[in-house]
């Protein structure tokens, strides 16, 4: 019954009669409610044919590629190989690129989502809206087809809504990403060559890294992470909702290598032409970057900062503790530990002696004797932060050349690859040029990069990272 009195003279002749009608007044019979089985043909995915190929990697850690064509009509790629992998492996999943998957064509709605460490997808084509939905460790590479015309920089190549709710991985989309990129991405990197409006909307940590133009109300309840825009039109602060965030240059050495690392993958990784022009004049484009930081999550950092200043003042006795090894300093910790159980806390404790060079140290056969597992238990303490001035350096013993050439053993076996660990440990990723610029390593190497790697065990992740910049010589 409609109500004649609510109608206005925009309402007065509209008759909605014909779609409130209920269904089976106009055809008797018509269902509704559920009358049979939804047939979802699950059993025709293409993800099925990722988990076939896929086994070797998922029961037994052996790298694999597959390549497949898409269309519009594959949604949610990824997303059911990913579970199988988490399933077995859970939050960590499998090493970085140990499922490699390339496509061809314009995949569906929902591409990578929820995709797991290890996953690495890579398309020439196009993706629709969603793609990287709650990305949870996996890689995505977007480029357009190597024999396109047009310019990737200027054409769209993702749809709305990517990266929505992400919480780690990385993403390089080469091209101009649609409405609501990143939104209330948490911990995902990615690197877009433009963003429609409502960029970055509800971002609460993770890097993006925009090279091109944004639209408007960029940033609208971002309270974390950063982004990194390149405004070379001196037009992004009109676009940005200032509520939240402020702007400002980049400047911080850590915050220009990371930048660079980034933009150098995405180069890497998608052929990018805009990349290629940015890392050619890094230093003159360096300028021209905008970056958005929420104003609460930088007072957070900043607070972060002041403590570890104040923690590692407070702890700057035990930090210079001399030491050859990792081992040596839990010796000491030991060693320190059962002397105050046998006197007491209260008996005033004296510093170890160091061993002088010509006389062994003598230690308890107990204490000497250390388990494999405590071994590896050990390591997982090390202190990356406080490192450089906790664990020396180990040279390499020089050995002559008539004897090297015998049986080109150029890279020793000196080190175990625990104390290979320690020494990773050393780098403190300070932001010098001469390890994260072309001002330094001949081949533009990020050294940090590869000594965290290295400390992590990924010596196949190590390599490839090594190998990165090698290719172009």
């Amino acid at each position: 019954m409609v109500d004649e009195s609510a109608k206005t003279p925009k309402t007065a002749h509209l008759d909605l009669s014909p779609i409130l009608k209920p269904a089976h007044e106009m055809r008797p019979g018509a269902a509704t409610y559920k009358v049979r089985q939804q047939d979802h043909k699950l059993y025709v995915r293409l993800d099925n044919k990722f988990i076939d190929e896929a086994e070797p990697a998922i029961l037994q850690g052996i790298p694999v590629s597959i390549d497949c064509e898409v269309v519009n009509t594959d949604r949610a790629l990824g997303t059911t190989l990913s579970y199988r992998v988490s399933k077995k492996y859970g939050e960590t999943g499998l090493p970085r690129d140990t499922i490699h998957i390339n496509m061809k064509g314009s995949a569906g709605q929902s591409l990578g989502a929820f995709l797991a460490p290890g996953i690495t997808i890579e398309l020439e084509g196009d993706a629709n809206d969603y793609v990287g939905k709650g990305l949870s460790g996996g890689r995505l590479i977007i480029f357009p087809p190597k024999n396109s015309p047009f310019k990737a920089e200027e054409n769209i190549i993702v749809g709305n809504v990517c990266l929505y709710g992400a919480t780690s991985g990385h993403a390089y989309f080469n091209g101009v990403a649609a409405e609501r990129f990143a939104v209330r991405n948490s911990g995902a990197h990615a690197v877009v060559e433009g963003t429609g409006d409502h960029g970055c909307e509800y971002m609460t940590g993770g890097r993006v890294v925009v090279l091109g133009t944004t639209g408007r109300n960029f940033a609208a309840g971002m309270s974390g992470g950063i982004a990194y825009v390149l405004d070379t039109a001196h037009n992004f602060a009109s676009k940005v909702n200032p509520e939240m965030v402020e702007l400002g240059p980049v400047n911080d050495p850590s915050e220009i290598a990371e930048l660079r690392s980034m933009i150098e993958d995405h180069r890497h990784f998608t052929g990018s032409k805009i990349a290629e022009r940015v890392l050619r004049d890094f230093h003159r484009t360096l300028p021209k970057f905008v970056r958005v930081m929420p104003t609460d999550y930088k007072r957070v950092m900043e607070e972060r900062a002041a403590r570890e200043v104040e923690e590692k003042a407070r702890l700057s006795v035990i930090d210079l503790i001399p030491s050859q090894t990792a081992s040596q300093v839990d010796l000491a910790v030991t060693l320190e530990s059962k002397h105050q159980s046998l006197y007491g806390s209260s008996r005033v404790s004296t510093p170890l002696a160091t061993p002088k060079a010509h006389e062994p140290s003598v230690v308890d056969l107990e204490d000497a004797m250390v388990d494999e597992n405590t071994t590896k238990e050990r390591m997982t303490k090390l202190d990356k932060t406080r490192g450089f001035m906790k664990y020396k350096r180990l040279g390499e013993a020089y050995r002559p050349a008539r004897k090297r050439v015998k049986d080109w053993n150029e890279i020793s076996t000196r080190l175990t690859e625990p104390e290979l660990k320690v020494q990773t440990a050393r780098c403190m990723d300070c932001g010098v040029p001469f390890c994260q610029s072309d001002s330094g390593c001949p081949i533009s190497n990020i050294i940090p990069q590869w000594n965290d790697l290295v400390f992590k065990g990924d010596w196949q992740s190590a390599l490839r990272r090594l190998l990165m910049t090698v290719s172009s010589f």
